[in-house]
């Protein structure tokens, strides 16, 4: 007969438990709920609880998703770096090891880039090739890559046509790119992030014209020196920035959003006729650059956010030139010195060369004293050019200095439909100026920032439309 083992909860109620009784305690679980529990936990602690259980030990080592993080497997500990390394890679080397996954997920590798490394990169990124690997991620990004000038050598020569067709996202860092003669191309592949990768603009072009399903590309840090012109019929999202490239030709018809970051150079995107919202930060730019350039380069755009230190200057549009002849929202957020504040009038060139446009958004960036009654000077304006299709306009950073009123005024006189006009004088950023100023001497200057707003707009906003000062 079996006996059993009396044990006592913490309160003094007892237990019974029977020496029979299973001591894997995940023998009973089903097989969908170990999945579940096993994408919750980081792959290290997968392996240290792997002795609770033998059946999450054969559980552990089919797992669809390997990600090696130093961080996460090694900590920020004390030990040399050379100790550090060589800990990361025998934990990977132990784990590849004892897994049989035969289908892979995800394989990421993410690690410092350390001359210990190059030994092994290859032989685990052929591990993920042989478990037909959908997305794989080599992420050897330094805390200052700068100071690294290595980029580790992607292996094309690892795959063949058939490891080629599972994968559908490759994350790059800090490596270098050489298509080789024989390369096809990664037939099904949606999503390409190259980031700090040293690639020349002939491979990339290789590179991306073999890869005819992309839908997805991020170009960040890659000094390719020279222009790029490609053709991918499904990219939908393009994302370059601090990159090094002389001119940027797309031919993508189905291209929807795309993010630049970076100097401005020739860009040609009127080819992309779903492109939806455009997002463009400069350091530097001139307003004629802005009014001429980026309507011909993408003309068929529909949101725009252009965030820049702005050359403003008089500009007159002549009548023939490029317009966004279909952007319905646009964002600015400019930056100016102090010798462009009389220059903000010429902003309303943007609305002119956007006949369509129904969303306004100004966030000025750069903070003055607003104009007083001593001051005696003139409220300029320009030649009336009717916005029948603007019905929103906010304003923020508004200080009330004449050429602020003059861009107002201007705004709200010419658009006849306007719903909602709002002028907010709260500070987005910081000016020496500002910080000089008790709390009391600000408020008061933004009171007469406020003051101005009412003094000078309101009587030029459309009748029954919304104006508001805060």
């Amino acid at each position: 007969m079996c006996r059993s083992k009396k044990a006592k909860l913490s309160d003094g109620r007892s237990i019974f438990t029977n020496k029979h009784q299973p001591n894997d305690l995940f023998e009973s679980l089903p097989q969908d709920i170990l999945c579940l529990i096993l994408s919750k936990l980081p792959l290290n602690e997968i392996v240290r609880t792997s002795t609770l259980s033998t059946k999450w030990r054969h559980t552990w080592t089919s797992c669809t998703k390997l990600i090696f993080d130093g961080a996460m497997m090694c900590g920020n500990g004390t030990s040399s770096k050379e100790r550090y390394t060589q800990n990361f890679i025998e934990r990977v080397n132990a784990i590849l090891k004892q897994c049989g996954a035969t289908a892979v997920e995800e394989f990421k590798i993410k690690f410092p880039f350390d001359n210990m490394l190059v030994g092994h990169l290859n032989s685990w990124v052929k591990f993920a090739v042989s478990s037909r690997a959908k997305n794989l991620a080599i992420d050897l990004e330094p805390e200052d890559f700068r100071c690294c000038k290595y980029r580790h050598r992607f292996p094309f020569e690892l795959f063949d046509k058939r490891s080629m067709s599972h994968l559908e996202t490759i994350y790059l860092s800090m490596v270098s790119l050489k298509a080789q003669p024989s390369f096809t191309g990664f037939p099904n592949l949606k999503v390409l992030d190259l980031r700090v990768v040293d690639v020349s603009s002939n491979d990339l072009q290789v590179v991306l014209s073999s890869c005819i399903n992309l839908e997805r590309l991020s170009i960040v840090l890659c000094d390719l020196c020279d222009h790029i012109r490609v053709s991918l019929p499904r990219l939908q999202h393009l994302h370059v920035s601090h990159s090094d490239i002389n001119k940027i030709h797309f031919v993508s018809k189905n291209l929807r959003t795309f993010v630049y970051d970076g100097t401005m150079e020739p860009l040609d995107l009127s080819e992309s006729l779903q492109l939806k919202h455009a997002d463009m930060h400069f350091p530097w730019l001139t307003l004629e650059h802005a009014i001429t350039e980026l309507p011909r380069a993408m003309p068929h755009a529909e949101n725009l956010n252009l965030s820049a230190y702005l050359q403003l200057e008089v500009l007159h549009l002549p009548e023939g030139a490029s317009k966004f002849s279909h952007l319905k929202h646009l964002q600015l957020k400019l930056g100016f010195s102090s010798y462009s504040q009389d220059n903000l009038l010429s902003l309303a060139s943007f609305l002119k060369a956007a006949p369509v446009l129904e969303d306004l958004d100004i966030h000025f960036l750069h903070h003055s004293f607003p104009l007083q009654d001593f001051q005696k000077l003139p409220i300029r304006c320009l030649p009336p050019c009717r916005h029948d299709h603007l019905k929103r306009v906010l304003i923020t950073g508004f200080h009330g200095t004449r050429g602020e009123i003059e861009l107002a005024a201007h705004v709200a006189d010419n658009s006849t439909r306007l719903e909602h006009f709002v002028i907010d004088s709260a500070m987005r950023g910081v000016n020496n100026t500002w910080l000089m100023l008790r709390p009391e001497g600000r408020d008061m200057f933004l009171c007469m920032a406020r003051e101005n707003a009412r003094k000078y707009v309101a009587g030029k906003v459309a009748q029954g439309a919304r104006f508001v000062v805060v």
